[in-house]
């Protein structure tokens, strides 16, 4: 039964590692232990360097793995731009050619275009009726309200096949929702973020396929006392005067407001005796909306997001 190790982290545009400070030094260590440990990473807002060596492909300073960035045109400065990685240990099989996954949410005075970064891993099994493909979506929200929105509506997106989509049927997004979602995604049930927030999480499902996705550990902040995990998340007030005394903080070093968050998910195809929803399986080139339902009594008290 494949378990896979994930992690979601916004490492919020950190100053150039190749300047070689304290901060930097550590931010790239934690960032290295992270892919070190998991099969999966959804970066967003990775500093200008990160992302133009993880571009060559064949990483970074030792960072294993393969990655792809998002390279679409989005009108930001190169320099500050919020253009999301996606890693996998075990490679990608392709980039997906659909357009869902490149759902574009514009943000800020500048209107800035987001687009996720998307990559296709083959999985070691098929579910039995030729499909074998996982999707890989590293998605970074807007800020502020109307985070929730774009949330919904992109991950409804992903129940809408017209029978000609590449996109896979089984996926997993990790990113900084900037909103808790709730139905549906995996998020902690602690703040993520050092304005007491809950913003950080998986989002992940499968449609008309007889796998199976579970969550088995997590989803839990990268701290102290959890494993893996190290450092602490310091939220609300804690020496407000001190904006470097709050957020996600190893050794005495402020790393980034946000403190990632990893999780396990276990993939596996309903083999014959195995209890299968058949309402979720369709014949081969048949494919149907599924809709989630979203409540209607949703909080937006966690939707506004301090702007950087």
């Amino acid at each position: 039964m494949p378990v896979y190790k994930v992690f979601t982290w916004n490492m919020q545009r950190g100053r150039s590692i190749s300047r070689g400070d304290a901060t930097i030094t550590e931010r790239f260590r934690v960032l290295k232990d992270l892919v070190d440990w998991a099969d999966f990473g959804f970066i967003t807002e990775p500093g200008q360097d990160v992302r133009n060596g993880l571009n060559a492909y064949y990483g970074l300073q030792g960072l294993r793995g393969r990655y792809y960035v998002s390279t679409l045109v989005d009108n930001q400065n190169d320099a500050m731009a919020c253009r999301p990685v996606v890693y996998s240990r075990h490679g990608f099989a392709r980039a997906p050619q659909g357009a869902k996954p490149y759902l574009r949410y514009q943000s800020g005075a500048e209107q800035a275009n987001r687009h996720p970064a998307a990559g296709i891993v083959a999985l070691f099994n098929g579910d039995g009726q030729g499909n074998n493909e996982l999707l890989l979506v590293s998605f970074h929200a807007t800020s502020g309200f109307g985070a929730a929105q774009n949330c919904e509506g992109y991950f409804d997106s992903f129940y809408e096949f017209d029978g000609h989509s590449s996109i896979p049927l089984l996926w997993i997004v990790g990113g900084d929702f900037n909103c808790n979602p709730r139905n549906g995604v995996y998020m902690p049930a602690v703040s993520t973020h050092q304005s007491n927030h809950i913003l950080d999480g998986f989002f992940a499902d499968q449609q008309a396929t007889n796998f199976e996705v579970k969550l088995t550990s997590g989803p839990q902040t990268y701290v102290d006392g959890n494993d893996p995990g190290e450092g602490q998340l310091i939220i609300g007030n804690a020496n407000a005067g001190n904006a470097n005394a709050r957020g996600f903080v190893v050794n005495g070093l402020h790393l980034s407001d946000h403190c990632p968050v990893t999780a396990q998910f276990q993939i596996e195809p309903l083999h014959a005796g195995m209890d299968v929803d058949t309402a979720d399986i369709l014949p081969a080139g048949t494919r149907r909306t599924r809709k989630r339902k979203v409540p209607t009594d949703f909080d937006t008290s966690t939707t506004k997001k301090p702007k950087r």
